[in-house]
């Protein structure tokens, strides 16, 4: 009887095609609009949404960066049961996020001329460029709301609702852009308003969520009020999300504006087909990334650092395995990248061609740096996650990118960034064990965790079987004892283990094949404290009371409430977790 990861592999296998759909629906709609616009209008218009996206990008760090720093923080809080105070947390976010995204609302009609001549460089580009950004800043709040809430929902025991948001979100942009581009004269106002309005039907399936009693977030203001203070911990765990959009920020207004300059407007054109090849990868890596802020979050509120390590090897397999296709396909096939954005510029054919194969080069760190930053803005080391986004995004893009321009052209662009990439990994992994060995960082290698909770006295996962929850109890009486626990004590947290995991096995797994259950027991503040987790169905048995007629009947509950100092449950990533705490002697 060992510790394994069943029960996180489960987690990882129902959340990561749900992440998976969420990451790629919600990036379909700059690509989608680029497609559609390059065939309807003209490769002028595919470049037009490339310039407008530093003032998108811009907008959408509300949504993203609060929705990422409100998942964390609430993940983690969940993970040490805090729920009422994550439900105020949740609170102040969408308070902050519905406020800041009216700014911009209020300022469509006066700033999105002036932004579209600051961006454009001919008098075609900013005619097409100028009523694409008043739409999308217009109707903000519909985009931010989705962003934020789509995030929360998935570690609310909802990954489902999350991708299903955006799903539909991009299937009504998808028809209303072929609808509004080919059946009207609306051009790129249409363009713009079927994605908005893609995000404002996606709502609409967010409200069952909202109005539900069962969801364990719920929004309380005065509790928000309370939690106020709060908001510092979620603008600091969703820094490294803002500072990768503050670079896409830069990077894309920086090389659009020196491309232009130097290089010409066409040459802008195949700048846009390769920062859209970047998107297609993240489309597909970026959900499986995701499943880490998701789970790991939690397992690190739990001091579950086997969890931990079994799923960022498994998340880096998955990730490593699409970057290799990928690469692979972008060097064979170039052509058909450049026909899918109607790529038409014969005396740059070539030139693209060798862009695209170029810029593939650089998939594999890119995919690196953003687990690094992914995961250390989880376990919120910020600063690891920021810096390695600084880097990545501007301290080394923007100058790498500016000399190889000046030097080789268009090509350079690509070149820049397999260069850039692969410097930031490697300076930001040198940067980690610099500090780790002035002890400013845990000496504990890429993941900085310990070997194992060093609270922890008795870490176990047994079949979901009354055989093995009996086996449990003793060998649970038996590591009391080794570690100096009292004859009583001891078998008070036997008779709780057995009876618990009894219970899940003669009831958790109804509908379901019988799975496996976590056990932990740890020592922390003169308390013991036992753990016991599974993926059966809800089951809270600080609420429990037997009734005539229940098929359940678990007499044994009140027997543990009755010889335990406090019993406590949280239903966190679809998965029961009971705590039982006893007074160590």
């Amino acid at each position: 009887m060992l510790r394994n990861d069943y029960l996180i592999k489960r987690k990882f296998n129902s959340y990561v095609v749900p992440g998976v759909l969420m990451i790629m629906a919600s990036q379909l709609g700059n690509i989608v609009d680029s497609i559609l616009v390059s065939s309807f209008i003209d490769i002028d218009g595919m470049t037009a949404i490339s310039l407008s996206l530093p003032v998108l990008y811009f907008m959408q760090i509300i949504g993203f960066a609060i929705g990422v720093g409100c998942a964390v923080t609430i993940s983690v809080m969940l993970g040490k049961r805090q729920i009422k105070e994550a439900s105020g947390v949740f609170s102040v976010c969408i308070v902050a996020d519905i406020g800041l995204s009216l700014i911009f609302t209020v300022i469509a009609p006066f700033a999105a001329s002036p932004l579209a001549g600051m961006l454009a460089q001919t008098p075609r580009l900013e005619e097409l460029l100028m009523p694409y950004i008043y739409v999308y800043m217009l109707l903000a709040p519909l985009i931010n709301f989705c962003l934020l809430v789509s995030n929360v929902v998935t570690i609310d025991n909802c990954p489902k609702l999350g991708a299903a948001c955006f799903i539909i979100a991009n299937i009504v942009n998808l028809g209303l852009d072929y609808y509004f581009l080919k059946y009207t004269d609306l051009g790129m106002y249409g363009a713009a308003l079927s994605t908005v309005l893609g995000y404002g039907v996606g709502n609409v399936v967010l409200i069952p969520y909202m109005l539900s009693k069962k969801r364990m977030l719920s929004v309380k203001l005065k509790e928000g009020l309370r939690q106020l203070g709060k908001i510092w911990s979620v603008i600091k765990a969703g820094a490294s999300q803002m500072s990768y959009l503050l670079m896409l920020i830069l990077q894309y207004f920086v090389l659009n504006t020196f491309i232009q300059s130097t290089l010409g407007a066409d040459n802008t054109a195949i700048y846009s087909v390769c920062m859209n090849s970047v998107e297609i990868v993240r489309l597909c890596i970026e959900g499986v990334i995701g499943v880490i802020q998701t789970i790991a979050g939690v397992l690190y509120g739990e001091k579950d650092y086997f969890g931990i390590r079994r799923l960022v090897r498994r998340t880096v397999i998955i990730v490593g395995i699409v970057v290799i296709i990928l690469t692979s396909f972008f060097i064979v096939f170039p052509n058909l990248i450049l026909s899918l954005f109607s790529f038409n510029k014969p005396e740059l054919y070539d030139n693209a061609i060798l862009c695209v194969r170029l810029f593939s080069l650089s998939f594999a760190f890119f995919a690196a740096n953003r687990i690094v930053q992914v995961y250390y803005q989880t376990i919120l080391a910020t600063s690891l996650a920021t810096t390695d986004t600084v880097l990545q995004g501007f301290a080394y893009l923007l100058p790498f990118s500016i000399i190889f321009i000046s030097s080789t052209g268009i090509i350079g662009v690509s070149i820049a960034a397999a260069v850039t990439e692969a410097l930031a990994f490697f300076t930001v992994w040198g940067f980690r064990i610099w500090r780790q060995r002035r002890g400013k960082l845990p000496q504990k290698g890429f993941l900085m965790i310990p070997d194992a909770d060093s609270d922890s006295l008795f870490d176990i996962t047994i079949k979901s079987t009354e055989q093995e929850a009996v086996e449990v109890s003793r060998q649970l009486i038996k590591c009391c004892g080794e570690n100096g626990v009292s004859g009583e004590t001891a078998g008070i947290i036997g008779v709780a283990a057995e009876e618990l995991a009894v219970n899940i096995a003669r009831y958790g797994y109804k509908k379901s094949a019988p799975s496996y259950i976590d056990i932990n027991l740890s020592r922390a503040e003169g308390k013991l404290l036992l753990r016991v987790r599974d993926d059966g169905v809800p089951f809270n048995p600080t609420e429990y009371a037997p009734s005539d007629g229940d098929e359940f009947l678990i007499t044994g509950i009140e027997m543990i409430r009755r010889i335990t100092s406090k019993l406590s449950y949280t239903r966190v990533l679809n998965m029961n977790n009971t705590v039982i705490e006893v007074e160590a002697s």
